[in-house]
């Protein structure tokens, strides 16, 4: 019995790859939110945690709720944020068009967060390039 030995291949290396970052992980709801102060004239809610794409939807769930209630002002504080993502400013910039259209004056405030303050930063410095 032959054995036959298959020639190895010399070619170019395979390309190498580099490191990408590992995605983050699901949150799996990692989300405070509560309303301090709630009066008919004005709504303060309290936002603590990640707001990230598994748990926009809750903010974004409870802001439509309060601009449903008509308040005169809705005071979002991000104070507590930890992590504020593109879904996270994409609900705000939503609950602040409802809110026009409601007649509510949206107030957020970033607080200490370090990331709110850098991810809204962002958001006017992206409002004064874009058309």
């Amino acid at each position: 019995m032959t054995t036959y030995e298959r020639p190895r291949v010399t070619g170019p290396a395979p390309p190498q790859t580099h490191r990408l970052p590992s995605p983050r992980v699901a949150s799996g709801g990692d989300l405070r939110s509560e309303t301090r102060w709630k009066t008919a004239d004005a709504i303060v809610v309290e936002v603590g945690g990640e707001v990230d794409g598994c748990t926009a939807p809750l903010l974004e769930a409870t802001l439509a709720g309060h601009v449903r209630a008509r308040p005169g002002v809705l005071r979002v504080d991000l104070g507590q944020v930890e992590f504020l993502g593109a879904a996270g400013l994409r609900v705000l910039l939503s609950a602040q068009r409802d809110a026009e259209a409601a007649g509510v004056h949206l107030v957020v405030d970033p607080g200490r967060s370090r990331a709110a303050v850098r991810a809204l930063q962002l958001l006017d410095r992206l409002d004064a390039v874009l058309p």
